[in-house]
């Protein structure tokens, strides 16, 4: 994976996690009225947002060892 293509993946996964984080934490703690589904899509931008970060970067040095 290239230095490029590994800071943008890294910055597209941090900012799923911390924009379904952010959301989450609204939808709890301050809003007025929220519903099911809005908790729902929260809480699977958050889950996509570290399954990405997750693929890509703790898996990196497993991959690199094997030369593929």
């Amino acid at each position: 994976m290239s230095p490029i293509r590994r800071t943008i993946s890294l910055m597209f996964a941090l900012a799923l996690i911390v924009v379904g984080l952010v959301a989450l934490i609204y939808l709890l703690l301050f809003a007025l009225a929220w519903k099911g589904w809005m908790v729902m899509a929260a809480g699977f931008v958050t889950a996509l947002g570290c399954m990405w970060f997750w693929e890509d970067f703790s898996k990196a040095t497993a991959k690199s060892s094997e030369g593929g």
